[in-house]
């Protein structure tokens, strides 16, 4: 992945393979009920990583004050101490956002 700015270069081609296997796959089960077909079940790892490539390419969203007080915490050494917790603290938030 090659990143440019603040922004990940993301391969956008395996999204649309996804999108059209939800397109199939919904067609077939409005068809259900009158023929037999194949069918496409997309696996929450995809949907997943969907989601995350969704969020990737949303334009961001900057809070001036929210800077702010990041940048007195790092200054002031409160912020960065613990890379993990800070890590597993911004995983959980933007997991808990996309529920």
């Amino acid at each position: 992945m090659k990143i440019e700015g603040n922004r990940p270069n993301v391969d956008a081609s395996a999204a649309g393979k996804v999108e059209g296997a939800r397109t199939a796959s919904s067609k077939g089960k409005d068809r259900a009920g009158r023929a037999h077909g194949d069918a496409v079940t997309v696996s929450p790892d995809v949907e997943l990583a969907q989601r995350a490539i969704d969020s990737a390419n949303q334009p961001a969203s900057v809070r001036p004050e929210a800077v702010s007080r990041g940048k007195a915490l790092l200054s002031s050494g409160a912020l960065g101490r613990d890379a993990g917790a800070l890590a597993d603290t911004l995983i959980q938030r933007m997991l808990d956002n996309q529920v």
